[in-house]
């Protein structure tokens, strides 16, 4: 069961995580949900990080599940967000980002893993952060609430690993057009896996009983410096 930690944004929203450790910690990744869903979305695949050595922290972004109100008491809620709201929820990621690197872990060991709108806020944050390593995008559309991999694709750099994950037969068809629209483009070292009938996001997790642990022997490796 991962511990129950909270933390306050930049822009003084409390965001809530689930940190599940590992015995013996290589480094950590961080976690990001798709919409409608929540933290627990990554339940299944937390322990098969810390088999790794990889600690994790799945966290509820800004609206969702228990990360429902600023520092000041104000309510939030994803659905009633305009696109500059939701484009603030990259704070939530930076500052999970913070948090972890507070535990002792250092930057060149943090990677991060999305699905959906959570796989578009993992590659803006890579973008970001140069030291990141790697990042694993399920389901990345091009269109997702104003945040728009176009517009800082090309600000991840050649080292950083990205590897996209897409269904044919997704919930939402447009999202697999995406993903390889958006794998022919990427200038850094990366790794494109087109599944069959395996569903959005996190459901691919459960619909293809190999892909938990072939994302987390990935993630090791790149932590790892391979």
């Amino acid at each position: 069961m991962p511990q129950r930690i909270e933390f306050t944004t930049d822009d003084q929203v409390k965001i809530i995580g689930g940190w599940a450790t590992a015995p013996t910690t290589i480094g950590a990744v961080i976690l990001l949900h798709m919409y409608p869903a929540t933290k627990e979305s990554w339940a299944s695949f937390q322990p098969v990080l810390a088999q790794r050595g990889i600690a994790s922290l799945a966290i509820d972004l800004r609206g969702h599940g228990e990360s429902v109100s600023t520092l000041e008491g104000a309510v939030l809620d994803y659905r009633k967000f305009n696109d500059d709201e939701t484009k603030s929820t990259i704070n939530d990621v930076h500052g999970a980002y913070a948090w972890i690197k507070g535990r002792g872990i250092d930057a060149d060991r943090i990677a991060v893993a999305g699905a959906s709108i959570g796989a578009n806020l993992a590659l803006k944050f890579l973008s970001d952060e140069p030291q990141v390593p790697a990042a694993i995008l399920l389901s990345p559309g091009l269109h997702s609430h104003g945040i728009e991999p176009m517009d800082f694709m090309d600000y991840v750099s050649p080292h950083q690993s990205v590897w996209i994950v897409a269904s044919r037969g997704d919930d939402d068809e447009s999202v697999s057009d995406s993903a390889e629209i958006m794998e022919g483009l990427f200038s850094s070292d990366k790794d494109f896996t087109k599944l069959e009938g395996a569903g959005h996001g996190t459901k691919m997790l459960e619909a293809d009983g190999e892909l938990m642990g072939r994302m987390a022997d990935w993630l090791r490796d790149k932590i790892q410096g391979s």
